[in-house]
């Protein structure tokens, strides 16, 4: 529900232009870089502390107490890359970006900037909440949120009456962002998630490098993969305006069809600590399977849908025929990532259930900078292949990832072990 955000986006500024959905690419691409992956890493390590918290600790406020210190590494991030988002326009025309471009993407972040502390915000909420096995929090917030974004969307963009043209989306985007942070807050605080709420505590100031050394490694492993995203949108920019909004199509795609495993990614996260938490090691293990088993089914599934589907499913972003014969290029090569993406999401989550957030930057760092990076650069720019040499090298990267992930969990870990583990950690 909440990746709809962004595809009502792409859909209705696609129909703008070309130009103009160039320009939002490249805003959401910089902003998921420099908020949205550093952010779910900080607070990923709010769902490792919590979740063990929850069923370890005899002090359930504890939970709460982790949470504080989510929330303040968070907002101290945020403070650090405001002024980076704010003067974006200037960034991308220093580095020799299209000027039309760099003008709607500056345009499109000074308006989303206000938007992302309370994505922020309700991001660690959703963890708190799902830590205590409140799973469904999220997506009931979503459910209201969701219908009033779509209206929103068209009302400011594309309506004749009022629409105001490309800035509507970053407007609609930014009230819907306030309103889940509400929504949230007003779910927890009439739940059970209060009994686990302490009140303001200035102690988290102490001992937050014990935090960091949880989020930190989170933070590295998904910047890498954001940053090879992010280089595929700026790589495929350089061979023009066609391209980005192929690469842009293709991307929004795949995060649709990725939103199945990420849910099933969230709730594997909290349900392996909990479980190790509980000195469960085997449900915990079992867990882990089913997950992964589910998710192997998804991706195969919408797999088989994209390849029956593909040109209804084109004509709905656009009706550009230069751009729909670059998406009909590069979707088949998606055929290979789709699974392993969905693997790949389960596969950090039992990471992050484990506390192994360091294991997982390392495998990211190594598959994405040292393999996918100068695979892409080398068939993208160097055999001049253009968007499908890109995307042949993020595939190679994302079926190491997972590589490198199942061999640690099935060949290193052990699993009664952990429950030592995370009380130590505790």
């Amino acid at each position: 529900l909440q990746t709809s955000f962004l595809f009502v986006n792409v859909i209705s500024v696609g129909h703008l232009g070309t130009g103009e959905l160039a320009g939002m690419a490249m805003s959401v691409l910089i902003n998921g870089f420099l908020v949205y992956a550093p952010s779910l890493g900080l607070v990923s390590a709010t769902e490792t502390f919590c979740s063990t918290a929850y069923t370890a600790s005899r002090d359930k406020t504890l939970v709460g107490f982790h949470f504080q210190r989510g929330l303040l590494a968070s907002v101290l991030h945020l403070i650090v890359v405001a002024p980076i988002l704010w003067n974006l326009e200037l960034i991308l025309l220093s580095i020799g970006q299209n000027p039309l471009v760099a003008k709607l993407s500056g345009t499109y972040m000074r308006i989303q900037v206000f938007g992302v502390l309370p994505w922020t915000m309700f991001e660690a909420c959703k963890c708190y909440l799902q830590s205590q096995g409140i799973m469904r929090a999220g997506s009931l917030v979503l459910l209201v949120v969701v219908p009033i974004h779509c209206f929103n969307n068209y009302l400011l963009v594309r309506s004749p009456t009022y629409g105001i043209g490309f800035i509507g989306a970053p407007i609609a985007t930014l009230i819907s962002e306030w309103l889940m942070f509400a929504g949230i807050v007003i779910y927890i605080r009439g739940s059970r998630a209060m009994d686990t709420w302490g009140g303001w505590n200035i102690d988290v100031l102490h001992n937050m490098h014990a935090y960091y050394k949880v989020a930190a490694p989170a933070v590295i492993m998904l910047c890498a993969e954001y940053f090879a995203f992010g280089l595929l949108t700026i790589g495929a920019s350089y061979f023009g305006v066609v391209q980005i909004d192929a690469c842009t199509i293709v991307i929004n795609t795949l995060l649709l069809i990725f939103i199945p495993s990420y849910g099933i990614s969230f709730s594997t996260g909290p349900r392996v600590g909990n479980l190790i938490g509980a000195a469960k090691p085997r449900q915990a293990r079992i867990a882990s399977d089913v997950a992964l088993a589910a998710s192997a089914f998804i991706g195969l599934l919408f797999i088989a849908l994209l390849a029956m589907f593909l040109d209804l499913w084109i004509s709905v972003y656009t009706a550009e025929p230069d751009v729909i014969r670059q998406v009909k290029m590069i979707i088949p090569i998606t055929y290979l990532f789709i699974t392993g993406d969905g693997l790949k999401a389960v596969l950090s989550a039992i990471m992050r259930g484990l506390g192994r957030q360091k294991v997982s930057a390392a495998i990211n760092m190594l598959a994405y900078h040292l393999i996918a990076i100068p695979v892409s650069a080398y068939l993208g720019f160097g055999r001049d292949m253009q968007n499908p040499g890109l995307w042949w090298g993020v595939c190679v990267g994302v079926l190491v990832v997972c590589g490198g992930h199942f061999i640690y969990i099935y060949r290193w870990v052990d699993w009664k072990d952990e429950v030592r583990f995370c009380l130590v950690r505790l």
